[in-house]
């Protein structure tokens, strides 16, 4: 076992928000019952009947399987600002998000068998979390999601996440970007808000453009962003494009991340300037990544100056590594001036 404590000159020691997420038996609402989903066609009913409003608050009663034909609840113009409360039941073969823009609430719902193809940015639960929306408790299993186009952001959670989402779970799922800065992820693609509690169990997430960042717990992970207790088994990040970052945790990382575990897991990328690691693939200015553990998972980098790290790969100036513990693990580079180490492959 090898266990290195990296700190920056000036360390300030990084918060980590452990998401509160409180668990209701049933949604309540000040002045009606919630509204009750029984069938495929009570849901796509919201938004859509008088009688089934975007502010309303739900509750599934039963497994749905939707059809082919199923459009997202709301849009960018007309958000969905109530609540859905899943009860745990299960909504199968989502070929579009479930809901597109979020600002209200999404919890305890699981997904099963979405098969997703898009030209924007896409998510399982949202397209895009807003700033008040909030996702929790939701899991996926044999869910894929595809993007081709430029900047359509990718995730389980959410394609783009301003809000919070928590207490995420993707099982056998792939996400998978194609596009020019096409971000993807478990928990999020481009986040700007708050990820916490992210599993991914013998899943994948895999761009294949230029500055197309991967990640399990977001892809790309910006300023005053926040992604904790990200756990990785048995999954994998790729990245092919260049200047196309991977990571555990995450793959770009401006803001923070804490708490991440890969087990039995692999980062790769495969072209120049694509740093890759297990906590972050390039941790930028301001970043901050730690108290990272792999345990029988590998960092390996083929491109010119692709730096591959447990901790990070590129360490740039005033960011922060800190509380990396390697066990049975390896990393590779074999480009040319491809450093790689554990900490940080370059500093």
């Amino acid at each position: 076992m090898i266990k290195l404590r990296h700190y920056s000159n000036l360390f300030i020691a990084p918060v980590f928000l452990l998401l509160a997420l409180t668990t209701q038996s049933t949604p309540t609402s000040a002045s009606t019952a919630p509204i009750e989903i029984n069938d495929a066609e009570d849901l796509g009913k919201i938004g859509r009947d008088r009688d089934y409003p975007l502010d309303g608050t739900y509750q599934q009663t039963a497994d749905i399987v939707v059809t082919k034909d199923y459009q997202s609840i709301g849009n960018d113009t007309h958000p969905f600002t109530g609540e859905y409360y899943g009860q745990c039941r299960t909504i199968s073969g989502l070929s579009n998000c479930f809901i597109d823009t979020l600002k209200g609430s999404i919890r305890h719902l699981h997904f099963t068998g979405a098969n997703i193809t898009s030209h924007k940015t896409t998510g399982l639960a949202a397209c895009v979390v807003d700033d008040t929306g909030t996702v929790s408790n939701i899991r996926a299993k044999d869910v894929h999601i595809l993007t081709n186009g430029r900047k359509s952001f990718a995730g389980i959670g959410g394609g783009l996440v301003k809000g919070t989402v928590g207490s995420t779970t993707a099982v056998n799922s792939n996400v998978t970007t194609r596009g020019w800065y096409g971000i993807a992820g478990i928990g999020g693609g481009l986040v700007y808000g708050t990820i916490g509690n992210t599993t991914a169990v013998n899943s994948r997430v895999e761009t294949g453009d230029y500055r197309a960042h991967a990640g399990i717990g977001g892809g790309g992970v910006n300023g005053g962003g926040t992604v904790a207790n990200t756990k990785a088994v048995n999954s994998h990040v790729t990245t092919s494009g260049y200047n196309a970052y991977a990571g555990i945790g995450g793959g770009y990382v401006k803001g923070t991340v804490g708490n991440t575990t890969a087990v039995n897991s692999t980062v790769e990328t495969g072209n120049y300037t694509a740093n890759a690691g297990i906590g972050g693939g390039l941790v930028n200015f301001r970043g901050t990544v730690a108290n990272t553990t792999a345990v029988n998972s590998h960092v390996t980098t083929r491109g010119e100056n692709a730096y591959a790290g447990i901790g990070g790969g590129l360490v740039r100036p005033r960011g922060t590594v800190a509380n990396t513990t390697a066990v049975n693990s390896r990393v590779e580079t074999s480009g040319e001036d491809a450093h790689a180490g554990i900490g940080g492959g370059v500093r």
